[in-house]
């Protein structure tokens, strides 16, 4: 449902979250003033009625806020973990292929630098902009050929085999992680809960007899926190996307202090 705020500046963004909630809000207070005066203005403990009902509300309503929050940030750094996870992994792999003999080591190393490549230069820009590049996975599929083609002469090529073997395995593993943790997004079932949600409890802050200014000046407040929770949540649902995407930095670092030397 936000997917459109991956496209601009994050700041853009945070304005235009939080500024069409107080905007709404402000607008919303001020045409419908005279008649919830006319309606309700000479009702007495209107005031506290509608307290009772916006404070259970927005209990229910924050708690639900608080928690989607909660699973969105924890599905970011759990996408984080994963990235660093398989950068680490390609670190090992090379290390280990490169007691290979020749032409088998070069061949191997070279399969990883293409993927290593391949990860910084086609796959990141690809993931920011919404796109699965596939690229990657025929790398992988090289890389696995060239080192199932080696085989063992002595028992110390069988050890450093079977070790590299495993490493592969668990880069495997790791780079499925971290492909599924590029999904993201909530259901849009929580999105629409969240949006009717927030204009409910911004129709009950209208309801208010209150000074026109400090009703303003409330309304604006409780606006302005539900539009930066809302933003917060739509920026880190994609934890790829966007300008808060999670880094390509340790693949960054594999290449320059392990590959690239």
């Amino acid at each position: 449902m936000f997917t459109w705020i991956y496209g601009l500046p994050i700041w853009l963004d945070f304005l235009l979250i939080t500024g069409t909630a107080v905007g709404l809000t402000v607008a919303t207070i001020l045409l419908s003033r005279r008649a919830v005066q006319r309606a309700f203005g000479a009702e007495s403990g209107w005031n506290e009625t509608v307290t009772m009902v916006l404070t259970v509300g927005g209990v229910f309503y924050g708690l639900l806020l608080g928690l989607i929050a909660a699973a969105t940030y924890e599905s970011y750094a759990e996408a984080q973990d994963r990235v660093a996870d398989e950068a680490a992994a390609i670190g090992t792999l090379y290390r280990e292929v490169s007691a290979y003999p020749e032409p088998y080591r070069q061949v191997l190393r070279d399969d990883l630098t293409a993927y290593t490549r391949d990860v910084l230069d086609v796959v990141w820009p690809a993931l920011q902009r919404g796109e699965e590049p596939m690229g990657g996975t025929a790398l992988v599929t090289r890389f696995q050929t060239h080192l199932l083609e080696f085989r063992p002469v002595d028992g110390p090529q069988e050890v450093v085999h079977a070790a590299t073997i495993d490493q592969f395995a668990r880069f495997d593993s790791d780079r499925r992680h971290r492909i599924n943790a590029t999904k993201g997004g909530i259901p849009d079932v929580l999105w629409w809960t969240i949006l009717v949600g927030g204009a409910v409890n911004l129709v009950l802050l209208c309801l208010f007899d209150l000074g026109k200014h400090a009703h303003l000046v409330l309304g604006g407040l409780f606006a302005f926190f539900l539009g930066a929770m809302i933003f917060l949540i739509a920026a880190l649902d994609y934890p790829f996307r966007g300008d808060l995407s999670v880094s390509s930095e340790p693949f960054q670092s594999v290449y320059l202090n392990v590959i690239k030397p």
